[in-house]
């Protein structure tokens, strides 16, 4: 988004324009044309060339013929647009209406120029424009204003004025005037962060401030507008905004892509840049302008909105800053630390400190503090799921409302402070283990379940996952489970075996094996037959005999 800053000072009228973007209307262009010439335009006609839309909007057939000299085209495409030309002003007004259209292309939107027939070299389109109720006065003529050509060949050309007047490119049009400006409502600071930070760093930078709010004309919709902010000194920034509607889709955006609505109830957001050199203090909103498709102007001055303070950090300072315990042991549970911080400058203190991270593994957790040096803490909650985390802004606002900023967030300086996760380089390791039953009658086999104990050491990392193999006296594995599980306070993991007696499970002696897995992705295994990274379980191996009772 361009937009237009003034700066003017308290002796003498000085405005320096920085940038400037002016919304204009469509030129007449000449019938031009990529390599070769091989494209053009051939028939382009409305089916009505005199209408009445004064009870209400009507539909035109519109259909336009292309030819492509070039016999190696298999596609041809383009677009065709549509605009209000004023009879009485002699002007165009409101936004353009785009079709684009492509061969053999018959799907599916009512917004997009149909195929109907031919070939590349020849093909016929059309499209049904519904000539809008209300107007900028009550003559207007709707007029196709351009067409642009293309092939899969790279050949290229545009159909303008000079050309289409030799067409049926224009509708006269009797219509009802638009007897009312759009009106804005739901004016809103808006920011990805939360809560909301109305801050903005501008030492020798640019800074981006957005608004948001809802935009109605229920006549011919929204076309443009302006957003003007104020700032200290008399500096001023002007951003303009229209509507834009999706060639391919009913999507629709209003601003800085925001979307959501139609051109008569419509989401809008205005993204304004502050360049480099604006003053520090307050930027409020001054005026909103908006316009409709007839022309029609509403001027919004000094609407209510949350302002925005912007700052060089050259009247408070913040520095010193550290975060602690760092690294930090989450592994088991959410850890409660500090981020600590000198400020100077501060006119009736510091009021808040506000932080921001890179997620929400890691918040800003309860009241800031201020400690016997002198220098500021601001707790923060560590969650046990976080395996670090950045802080991306920092926000040190004083009882004055002077504001220091740090941090990626806000384009300020970065302290470069992140919490660290306590590195785990050690697996899970077993003490002993123990079944709950070493003899199983076979009769009893299908009613029966053996739990497996584990003891395992409390290291840094807690077990969350097992997995375990029943081997026969042949070594082969006739039952196996994996799943989540979780480490008891002494320590202990435990599992139940499943011994699928229907499955050829009968009387003999069976081996258990296992694995456990820690949340660093850290594995041990013991006594799993076949893989090299196992190692014997201490205290020997887990065995248990099903008994043949049948006798």
């Amino acid at each position: 988004m361009i937009s237009i800053f003034t700066r003017g000072l308290i002796r003498g009228a000085v405005t320096l324009a920085v940038a400037a973007t002016a919304v204009t209307g469509v030129a007449s262009t000449a019938q031009a044309a990529g390599p070769g010439g091989k494209l053009s335009l051939s028939a382009l006609s409305f089916a009505q060339s005199t209408v009445n839309s004064t009870a209400g909007a009507v539909a035109d057939a519109l259909t336009w013929t292309v030819k492509d000299s070039s016999q190696d085209a298999v596609q041809v495409s383009g677009h065709v647009t549509i605009r209000m030309y004023d009879d009485a002003a002699g002007a165009f007004v409101g936004h353009d209406f785009v079709i684009p259209f492509s061969y053999g292309n018959t799907c599916c939107s009512s917004d997009i120029g149909a195929y109907v027939d031919g070939t590349p070299q020849e093909s016929t389109y059309a499209y049904t424009f519904v000539v809008p109720q209300w107007a900028s006065s009550s003559s207007v003529t709707w007029k196709v204003t351009k067409v642009t050509l293309e092939d899969n060949l790279g050949n290229t050309a545009t159909v303008g004025a000079a050309k289409l007047q030799t067409f049926g490119s224009t509708i006269a049009t009797t219509a009802a005037v638009d007897s009312g400006a759009p009106t804005i409502s739901g004016l809103a600071l808006y920011q990805n962060s939360s809560p909301l930070r109305p801050y903005v760093y501008v030492n020798g930078t640019s800074a981006q401030v957005t608004y948001t709010f809802y935009i109605q004309d229920w006549q011919t919709g929204f076309w443009k507008g302006t957003l003007k902010l104020a700032g200290p000194g008399g500096q001023s920034v002007t951003t303009p905004f229209q509507y834009t509607k999706s060639e391919m889709s009913t999507a629709v955006t209003c601003g800085g892509g925001f979307s959501g609505g139609n051109v008569y109830d419509l989401y809008c957001g205005v993204t304004v840049t502050l360049p480099t050199g604006s003053a520090a203090g307050n930027w409020r909103v001054a005026q909103i302008v908006v316009i409709d498709n007839a022309g029609r102007q509403a001027t919004f001055k000094n609407p209510a909105a949350q302002s925005v303070t912007a700052t060089s950090n050259a009247t408070l300072t913040a520095s010193g800053f550290a975060l602690s315990p760092n690294p930090v042991n989450n592994w088991r549970g959410d850890v409660m630390g500090s981020l600590t911080l000198s400020a100077a400058g501060a006119t009736k203190g510091v009021s808040a400190v506000y932080v921001n991270f890179s997620d929400n593994s890691c918040t800003q957790w309860g009241a800031t503090t201020v400690n016997a040096d002198g220098t500021i803490s601001v707790p923060v909650r560590v969650f046990s799921s976080s395996q670090g985390c950045t802080v991306t802004g920092i926000a040190v606002v004083d009882g004055a409302a002077n504001v220091a900023l740090y941090g990626t967030l806000y384009n300020a300086p970065d302290p470069g402070l992140a919490f660290q996760r306590v590195p785990n380089t050690t697996p899970p390791v077993a003490t002993s283990a123990t079944l709950s039953q070493t003899s199983i009658p076979l009769s009893e086999l299908s009613g029966t379940s053996v739990q497996l104990v584990v003891h395992a050491e409390i290291l840094t990392a807690p077990i969350n996952s097992y997995a375990y193999y029943i081997y026969n006296a042949a070594g082969e594995v006739v039952s196996q489970a994996f799943g989540g599980t979780g480490q008891a306070a002494d320590g202990t993991v435990t599992m139940y075996l499943y011994l699928p007696w229907w499955n050829g499970m009968g009387p003999g002696e069976y081996q258990v094996g296992f694995q456990l897995s820690d949340s660093s992705y850290l594995s041990t295994f013991y006594d799993v037959l076949g893989d090299p990274r196992s190692q014997p379980l201490p205290g020997g191996p887990l065995t248990f005999t099903i008994v043949d009772d049948s006798a």
